[in-house]
């Protein structure tokens, strides 16, 4: 029998990262709260349970995985290394088991696709797996990180997220891959047709002058 209340755990701790979603200081919005955080909780643990991983561990990893980074946009760069350490001292307070919490500090540690750091247990796979399959099913939320919080011009910022995704894609796992494989395809002939149409070419049968459009007006 466990010593550990996982529930009234599970429930603070999504308090507590809800709020940060919610605050001033996110420069993310709160969007981030329903359209990433929450998508890779339920990747997570639909994972999860295929393989049969540890559950609490993956929806603790999932919920606290950008907690830095939403937190302090000054942790933002090296946010899992932030947020491995201040998902210690959260769940070190609530009496969670240290063992457990040392597998929410992997998951965490190893989830980022721009830092080669890899993945070694099951778990921590899985939120690897998790967080880079909610870059690509919730589309909307990359369109709004690259062209509303990096503020790149149209090209640069498909350019961006296209590099982005094909990156979160090379690292999930294939059980994942499988589950999303339709939503890649789309992402990626969008990107693909966002790219090629930025041209400084305006094709000749399109071409127009103000004097001549709007003649008889």
């Amino acid at each position: 029998m466990r010593d550990y209340d996982y529930i009234k755990i599970r429930n603070e701790v999504r308090k507590k990262v809800e709020e940060t979603c919610h605050s001033r200081n996110n420069k993310f919005k709160s969007s981030v709260w329903q359209y990433h955080i929450i998508p890779v909780v339920n990747h997570s643990l639909k994972l999860g349970k295929k393989f049969k991983a540890d559950l609490e561990v993956l929806e603790l990893a999932a919920l606290l995985h950008d907690y830095a980074g939403l937190k302090n946009k000054n942790f933002y760069k090296n946010h899992h290394l932030h947020s491995v350490r201040l998902a210690d001292k959260i769940l070190t307070n609530f009496s969670f088991p240290k063992s457990k919490i040392a597998q929410v500090k992997q998951c965490i540690n190893s989830h980022r696709g721009s830092v080669r750091i890899k993945p070694k247990t099951l778990e921590a796979k899985i939120i690897a797996s998790a967080d880079a399959m909610a870059h690509i099913t919730n589309l909307a939320d990359m369109f709004y990180l690259s062209f509303g919080v990096h503020q790149y011009e149209t090209k640069k910022g498909a350019v961006w997220l296209k590099n982005k995704l094909q990156r979160s894609w090379s690292k999930i796992m294939p059980e994942g891959r499988k589950m999303i494989k339709e939503d890649y395809r789309i992402a990626m002939k969008i990107l693909n047709k966002a790219e090629k149409a930025c041209s400084s070419d305006v094709p000749q049968s399109e071409s127009w002058s103000a004097d001549s459009s709007f003649a008889g007006h």
